[in-house]
C-alpha cells in the first residue's frame, strides 16, 4: 500500500509532532546573557568592561587585570538556577490552553585566578556561560489539528485499491497526545589570560580560551487523532509516534582581545572584542515515525518525500537515521563600557554589546547598567539592570523559531575582610514574545519566560 498524496499526508505529519519539536525549544543559544559569571561582576548586572580588576576580568575584558595588585583566586557558584517557559495558544480552537516546560539545576560557573608579573599580569579561568537540563512529561487532550487536514483531508490507496480520504474533526482531532522531553546543553570556556599596560593611562588584554559545547535532545510523542474516513462515513482512528533526537559536539577557540583607558582621575573606558573559530563540529539528528490505522501503517521517508506501507519487521526497527544537520555559526561580540567613580564608596558603571550577524543568527545587541555602594570597608552592596535580546528572527512563522527578548536584574550584598571576600546575589530576568510550536503559517503561540539564578561567590587574594 502506497500513499496516494504525500504532501499532504506530510502536513498531517506535520500538523500533529509539529508541536514541541526541538527547532522551537533548543536550549538557549539564541541569547548571550543566560548567566552572568563572575563575582563582583554578576551582582553589576555584567557591566564590567570598563572595571574588570579582578579576576572574573579575564572573561569580561582581560586588559583589567593589570590593576590587579595582587594574586587573586576566585570562584562562583549558581546555587540554584531555574526558568520557566510558558507558550499560551496551543491551538486556535483552545486559545486558553498552556504548556509549561521547567528548567533547574546547579553549576559552579566561573573558576579564574591572576597572578601579576611586574608591571603585567597572566590568569587562567574556566567559564559556563550556557547551562540548561530540562526532563519532564506532559500530556494534552482536544488538541485542533492543522486546518489543512480539516478541511482538505489525507488521500491514501487502502491495499484493495480503494482510495479513501481521511478528515480530521474541527476541534478536537488530537484526543490524546503524550511527550517526553530531555535536553541538555552546556558551553564550557577554559583558558589562559595574559595584559600588559601601554602607557600610564591604556593597558591592552588577551585571553585564549578553548570553546567547548555538549548538547542532547531527545523527544518522544504519541498521538491518538480521531476523523472520519470518506468511503465508509466511520469513524477512523490514526496514531501517531513520534521519536527525534539532537545531538552535537562542538570545539573551537575563543579569542578575547581588550583594552582599558583611563583618560581621568575617575573615569575609566574599556572595549572587548571576541569571536569564536570552530575547529570541529558533529551535528546529528534522528527521526523516528510512523502513522498507523486500523487498515496499516504508513513510513515516511524524508529522503524521498513520501509514504510506504510498512510491514510488521518495519514497525517494530524503522529508522530514517543519524544525519548532519546546521552548523553553529557564531558572531563577532564586541563591547564598550564605562564607569565613573564617584567616591571611594560609590562607582557607576555601563555596558553596551553589540553581536554581529551570521549565517546562523541576526545581529542583536544589549546594554547593561549598575552601581555599587561601599557602607564600610567591609560590606558594599550591588546592583543593577539589564536586556538580553535575541538573535532569532522576529518573524516567527517562517523561521519557526521562538523569539524572546528579556529585561533582568541583579543584586548582590558582599562581606569583606582583610584579604578575601564573600557574596550572596539573586539575578532575575522575564521577558515575553512569540513562537510557532506548529510550524504554522497562520497559528503562531504567545510565550513567557521567566528565570531566576541564585548565586554565591567568593574572592581571595594571597
Amino acid at each position: 500500500m502506497q500513499t496516494n498524496n504525500p504532501l499532504i499526508l506530510k502536513t498531517l505529519i506535520l500538523a500533529i509532532t509539529g508541536l514541541l519539536l526541538p527547532q522551537s525549544v533548543l536550549a538557549d543559544q539564541y541569547h548571550y546573557k543566560d548567566i552572568l559569571v563572575g563575582d563582583r561582576s554578576a551582582g553589576l548586572a555584567g557591566a564590567y568592561t570598563a572595571i574588570a580588576d579582578d579576576a572574573s576580568g579575564l572573561y569580561y575584558n582581560p586588559a583589567g587585570v593589570v590593576y590587579a595588585s595582587k594574586p587573586k583566586i576566585s570562584g562562583s557558584v549558581n546555587a540554584f538556577n531555574h526558568k520557566t517557559t510558558t507558550y499560551k495558544g496551543i491551538t486556535k480552537a483552545n486559545p486558553g490552553q498552556k504548556w509549561t516546560r521547567t528548567s533547574s539545576g546547579m553549576v559552579a560557573n566561573y573558576f579564574g585566578v591572576v597572578q601579576p608579573i611586574g608591571d603585567s599580569s597572566i590568569g587562567f579561568s574556566i567559564a559556563i556561560p550556557n547551562y540548561e537540563i530540562e526532563d519532564q512529561s506532559d500530556s494534552f487532550s482536544n488538541l485542533e489539528a492543522s486546518q489543512r487536514l480539516i478541511n482538505n483531508g489525507a488521500s491514501y490507496k487502502l491495499s484493495n485499491g480503494t482510495e479513501e480520504t481521511f478528515k480530521a474533526n474541527a476541534n478536537n482531532a488530537i484526543t490524546k497526545q503524550a511527550i517526553d522531553y530531555n535536553n541538555q546543553d552546556t558551553t564550557t570556556l577554559a583558558g589562559i589570560s595574559f595584559a600588559t599596560p601601554l602607557s600610564n593611562e591604556i593597558s591592552f588584554g588577551a585571553t585564549l580560551y578553548a570553546y567547548m559545547r555538549k548538547k542532547e535532545q531527545t523527544l518522544k510523542m504519541k498521538s491518538i487523532i480521531q476523523g472520519i474516513s470518506s468511503g465508509t462515513n466511520a469513524v477512523t482512528v490514526l496514531e501517531d509516534s513520534y521519536y527525534q533526537k539532537v545531538q552535537s559536539e562542538e570545539f573551537g577557540i575563543q579569542p578575547r582581545l581588550g583594552l582599558m583607558w583611563s583618560p581621568a582621575e575617575k573615569l575609566s573606558l574599556g572595549l572587548m572584542v571576541q569571536t569564536t573559530f570552530m575547529l570541529s563540529e558533529s551535528p546529528q539528528s534522528r527521526i523516528d515515525q510512523n502513522l498507523c490505522s486500523t487498515e496499516g501503517c504508513f513510513k515516511y521517508d524524508e529522503a524521498n518525500d513520501k509514504f510506504t506501507e510498512m510491514s510488521n519487521t518495519d514497525i517494530l526497527n524503522q529508522n530514517i537515521g543519524l544525519n548532519d544537520t546546521s552548523k553553529n555559526d557564531l558572531p563577532v561580540e564586541v563591547n564598550l563600557g564605562a564607569a565613573y567613580f564617584a567616591s571611594d564608596a560609590l562607582l557607576y558603571t555601563a555596558d553596551f554589546s553589540y553581536a554581529s550577524a551570521t549565517d546562523t543568527y541576526n545581529s542583536t545587541w544589549n546594554i547593561a547598567g549598575a552601581a555599587e555602594y561601599f557602607f564600610n570597608p567591609t560590606v558594599a552592596i550591588r546592583g543593577g539592570l539589564y536586556t538580553n535580546n535575541a538573535n532569532s528572527s522576529n518573524d516567527v512563522v517562517n523561521d519557526k523559531v521562538d523569539h524572546v527578548n528579556f529585561i533582568g536584574g541583579a543584586f548582590s550584598a558582599t562581606r569583606y575582610t582583610k584579604s578575601s571576600n564573600i557574596t550572596v546575589g539573586i539575578n532575575y530576568s522575564k521577558g515575553s514574545g512569540e513562537a510557532n510550536l506548529f510550524r504554522s503559517s497562520t497559528n503562531t503561540q504567545d510565550i513567557n519566560v521567566s528565570s531566576v539564578n541564585l548565586f554565591i561567590s567568593t574572592s581571595a587574594s594571597f
